[in-house]
């Protein structure tokens, strides 16, 4: 029978103390520098939970060892596995097959698939965080070239007056693009690290969509755009202000994407104890593969034809968020060349 050498087991609890610390700072860190679109609160509690069932587990062997037992080279592929792990090795992974079969390995299988699944999680945060990482810097340079090119064009002084005109236009187009997409970073910055608290009140929703179209009007009437209006008097308790930036982003991708000519759908309804909103285009509508994928962070079903009309992919990620914050949830709905619809429902009461 095998005891159990002390100082060896005080080394690595606390070298697994160590790493379980390190990993809450990496995320933290990760978290408010780069503003993952996931809920820290929700991921932290994730976490904690496995590693609490690591740690339940671990005690429970910890405890048959010390009588003796024969897990000490089992022990030795974990924590082989948890020390990749800490050194940024993500792709670590346990068979735990060979455990199934044995009574006395059970607690081997449930703990090599914890491991498991923590690798997997982990891994997954920093393919998010690479492409957001590569999303924020391609957004960013595109316009910085066009910029830098069109002024080093504007040095000739034998440009007629109309080229400097068409120049200096896509200067301040792209300029005005760089400004947006600061705006929406930082907008989705202080809604994730919830500096940007919500001023719920109670107010009409039929007369802030109202306001919101009207502000729209230059949009959809220069493209003759038709509006069918069902919107009775619904009294709504919410953010206003940011309750207007949803309405704003979802009106206005539907204005983008119908043709000259078209109709869009405005409908607010009372249903029980939540309030049903539906704006629907007749646009070009969302392929069934991409709808899944909208309301990620930079994700453009056609980016260059997003990026034509001004888009950079950030705007519904941010209305999720903000109607995340209230409670509530979103959905659409679309078939190709049909137009799609986006589904809002919010709490009558929050």
């Amino acid at each position: 029978m095998r005891k159990l050498n002390s100082k060896r087991l005080g080394h690595h609890i606390r070298n697994l103390l160590g790493m379980i610390t390190s990993v809450f700072i990496a995320f933290f860190i990760v978290y408010k520098v780069f503003n993952l679109q996931i809920n820290f609160y929700s991921m932290i509690l994730n976490i904690i939970s496995c590693f609490l069932g690591i740690g339940i587990y671990l005690s429970i062997i910890f405890i048959i060892y010390s009588k003796g037992g024969h897990f000490a080279d089992n022990f030795k592929i974990v924590f082989d596995a948890i020390d990749k792990i800490s050194d940024g090795d993500f792709s670590v992974f346990i068979d735990s097959s060979k455990y199934k079969h044995n009574r006395h390995n059970h607690i081997m299988n449930v703990l090599a698939q914890k491991v498991n699944d923590m690798a997997k999680q982990l891994s997954t945060m920093e393919m998010m965080r690479q492409d957001f990482v590569s999303n924020v810097s391609h957004e960013i340079q595109s316009p910085l070239t066009s910029i830098q090119g069109f002024a080093i064009l504007l040095k000739n002084d034998n440009l007629s007056k109309e080229d400097k005109k068409a120049y200096l236009e896509i200067i301040d187009t792209e300029t005005k693009r760089l400004s947006k997409l600061s705006n929406n970073l930082l907008k989705l910055s202080a809604l994730d690290s919830g500096a940007k608290e919500l001023q719920i009140k109670t107010y009409d929703l039929a007369n802030q969509f109202r306001n919101v179209i009207l502000f729209l009007e230059p949009q959809w009437s220069k493209k003759n755009i038709e509006f069918e209006i069902e919107c009775q008097k619904t009294n709504v308790n919410a953010d206003e202000e940011l309750m207007s930036e949803v309405w704003i982003n979802l009106l206005s991708n539907g204005i983008k994407f119908t043709p000259d000519d078209g109709k869009m759908y405005v409908s607010v309804k009372r249903e029980s104890k939540n309030i049903q909103v539906t704006i629907r285009d007749s646009g070009i509508g969302i392929k069934e593969e991409e709808q899944k994928r909208i309301f990620e962070r930079f994700y453009m079903a056609d980016k260059s034809r997003k990026r034509e009309l001004g888009g950079n992919g950030l705007g519904l990620s941010i209305v999720k968020k903000i109607i995340d914050l209230h409670g509530g949830s979103i959905r659409v709905e679309s078939e190709t060349n049909r137009g799609a619809a986006f589904i809002v429902s919010l709490l009558a009461e929050i």
